[in-house]
This record gives structure tokens, sequence and C-alpha cells, in this order.
């Protein structure tokens, strides 16, 4: 029933709010962080990129795992890790430590990308997934806006270690919550049943067929550059404002929260276009193009009263390509058996973003005597290439429904002819 769908996908978007908000953390309470543990910046880049290591390993297995043992098993089990990441780290004594949690948390973290999209596919047919798609698109960016404003509370009375034990209780509501909560249909509801016996032939029967997709290694390659540039903003945001822009780090959080208005209001919004556009390979080209725009601008608004402004705009173009993303991904994989294996390859590139972008943007800033500008010539490049890669998935996709037209056709006629 309809209602059931929303309502799985309700709690299935509150966990990933969660992990968003566990993941995202370390932002703003980096510079506590990184002066209790006596590190440097590259090794907060680090501390937010270990995370997604261990989704990196896992997002490609995720797909199997999940077709054996199910979505909601599955969901279970990344929450406890994040339950268990987020306590190993509020304990922790030491940086390597720290570490450990984080990469803890990163297996549920790889896990939620995989699953839950998975879920919300199967809850709705493909018309209607713009709107539930678009919603699960702004996860992130309020998980984000969640922790931000949070951090700014908790930190005062409780150090950075309470927003650690802050992330634990929520992973222990959620697990409650999502084990009562979250019902998964084997077929999305209302899939339209027309030409099913002759569409079954264009299906691959078996669901590792689903790596020899061009389109999903593409739409991996494009959430790979997105995520190259929000990923290596988000994580050094408040830190660039407070050394460049000259604001506190109560005012850089704050600032830095503004761009998950942007991407929530941009992401509910994009949902409505998504359900009326036709043509989404197109509308994916035109929001890659627009944030690579934005992903070059990154480090070079340093005016005080710009800066909020910019970071609103920014969340609005920043929450077009997930959108998009999400919901054409389903369509991306070549059977319905493929989408998990899909959802894995595209959070691949998501995870590898998280884990190169911090890292690699924060060697350049040292390398460059802590200037943030240096950092602008390789977000301009992995804008391109998202660009390129955009442009590339259309042509793939265009071809592939020019093909299976044909071969639809010729099934048609050959019953025809039988008959």
């Amino acid at each position: 029933m309809k209602y059931k769908a929303w309502l799985v996908t309700i709690i299935v978007f509150l966990a990933g709010v969660l992990f968003a908000a566990g993941n995202f953390k370390v932002p703003p309470t980096m510079v506590a962080v990184l002066g209790e543990m006596k590190v440097s910046i590259i090794m907060g880049g680090w501390l937010m990129s270990s995370s997604a290591l261990a989704g990196i390993v896992l997002a490609l297995p995720a797909g199997g795992i999940m077709s054996k043992i199910g979505p909601k098993k599955l969901g279970l089990f990344a929450l406890f890790c994040a339950l268990i990441g987020n306590i190993v780290g509020a304990l922790a004594a030491n940086f390597m430590m720290l570490m450990v949690g984080r990469l803890i948390e990163g297996i549920g973290f790889g896990l939620i990308g995989v699953v839950a999209p998975a879920i919300i596919a199967l809850c709705f047919p493909a018309e209607k997934r713009g709107l539930p798609m678009a919603i699960w698109s702004v996860w992130v960016g309020t998980g984000m806006l969640l922790i931000f404003s949070a951090t700014n509370v908790i930190m005062p009375l409780f150090s950075w270690r309470g927003v650690w034990w802050f992330v634990a209780i929520l992973a222990a509501i959620m697990m409650v919550l999502f084990a009562g909560g979250v019902q998964v249909p084997e077929v999305a509801e209302a899939e339209p049943g027309v030409l099913k016996q002759e569409t079954a032939a264009l299906k691959p029967a078996l669901p590792y067929e689903g790596f020899k997709s061009p389109a999903s290694w593409l739409l991996s390659l494009i959430f790979m550059m997105f995520g190259f540039g929000v990923g290596a903003m988000m994580t050094f945001a408040p830190t660039f404002m407070v050394e460049e822009v000259g604001m506190d780090v109560a005012n850089a959080n704050m600032n830095t929260s503004v761009i998950t208005l942007g991407m929530i209001t941009g992401g509910i919004l994009m949902g409505f276009i998504l359900n009326k556009v036709k043509n989404r390979s197109f509308l994916l080209v035109v929001s890659m193009v627009l944030t690579a725009i934005f992903m070059g601008l990154t480090f070079e608004v340093t005016s005080p009263n710009l800066i909020l402004p910019f970071m609103l705009i920014m969340g609005l173009i920043y929450s077009m390509v997930p959108a998009v993303i999400f919901t054409i991904s389903p369509e991306a994989a070549v059977s319905p058996a493929t989408v998990g294996i899909t959802m894995g390859i595209i959070v691949l590139g998501q995870n590898l973003s998280g884990f190169i972008g911090p890292v690699f943007i924060g060697a350049i800033v040292e390398r460059g005597g802590g200037a943030w500008s240096a950092a602008t010539l390789p977000l301009v490049v992995a804008g391109l290439i998202g660009v390129i890669a955009s442009v590339l998935y259309g042509l793939v996709m265009k071809k592939r429904a020019s093909g299976q037209s044909s071969q639809l056709s010729g099934l048609l006629n050959k019953k025809t002819g039988a008959a």
C-alpha cells in the first residue's frame, strides 16, 4: 500500500540522516580533535576519509550480500556498526583508536548507501520514484544540518566526545525503528506488467551481470567527481572560514550548515521536477555543469558578506546531481536483478570521493603553504570530468534504449508470426 511505502521511505531516510550526521561530525569538531590529539590537518583529512575506506571495500560486495540476506538485515547490521563505531570513538584514548572507530562507522556508512535506495526502489514503480528518491538524496544535507547544529550545543558542555555519544544514542534508537517499521516488498508496488514475458527475455538471469553495465560505471564516475568537490568543501569549509575568512568556530559551523538548508530545499524541489521531466539524462548534464562551476568557486569566495548567500546557492546547486542519480540508477541497471549491484557501483564512486577528496585537498593546501586557492585547479578538473561523464551517460542510455527497442520488436514479431 502507498502509505506503507512512504512509511518505509521515511524510516530509511532517517537512518541515512543518522549515518550522514555520524560521517560529517568530523568537520565541526576538527579544530578541537586536532588540538587534543596533537595531529596535523592532513591527519584531520584522514580522519574524515577513513570512514569511507570500509565503504570502498564493501560497496561492490554489498549488492551481492543484499541479494542473499535481504536489505533489511543488511540495514540493521549497518546501524549496529554505527553504534559500535561511535562508542569506540567516544572512548578513544589516542588518534589510532579514533581511526578504528571511524573505520567501523565506515562499514555502516558504505552499506546504507546501497541498502536505502534499493529499498525505496522496491517500494515505488519507476514513474513514481522521482520524489521519494529526491527526498532520499538529501540525507547527507539533512544529516550535516543536524550534526553542525547539534555540535554547537554539545561541544561546550561535553567536548567533541559528546558529539560521538550523541550519534551513538541516535543509532540505538534508529535500530529499534528500523527493525519494527521497515517491510521490504519483493517487487515494486504497481510495477507495470505490460509485456512482462517479452521483456523478461531481455533481462540477464544473474545479478553479477550488473557489473557489465557501462551506464552504472558512468554514474559511479559522475558521483565520484561530484563527491570529490562536495566532500572536500564540507570537510574543510569550517577550517577555511576560520583561517581564511577570519570567523570564529561557531560562526564557521553555522555558515557551513547553511549549505545543507539549500541542499534540502533543492532536493525536494528536484523531486517534483524529476517526476515531470522525461529527459532525465539531459537534466543530469545540466546539473553537473552547474555543479562544476561552483566547485571551481569553493575556496575563492573569502568575503564575510558573501559567504552566507554563496553557501545557500551552492547548496541548491549541489542538491541536483544526487537527486537525479538516485532516481535514474534503477534504470541504469541492466535488469531488476542487478539493481543492488548498480547501487553498489554508484556507492563505490561516492565512497572513493569521500576517501580521496579530503586527503588530497588537505595535502594540496598544506603543500601550498596554507593557501586554500591551491585546491581550485583540481576541483575544476574534477568538475569537467563529471560533465564529460554525464554526456557519455546520456549517449549510452540512448543507444541501449534503441537496442532494446529493436530486440523487443523482434520478439513481438516472432510471437505474432507464431500465432
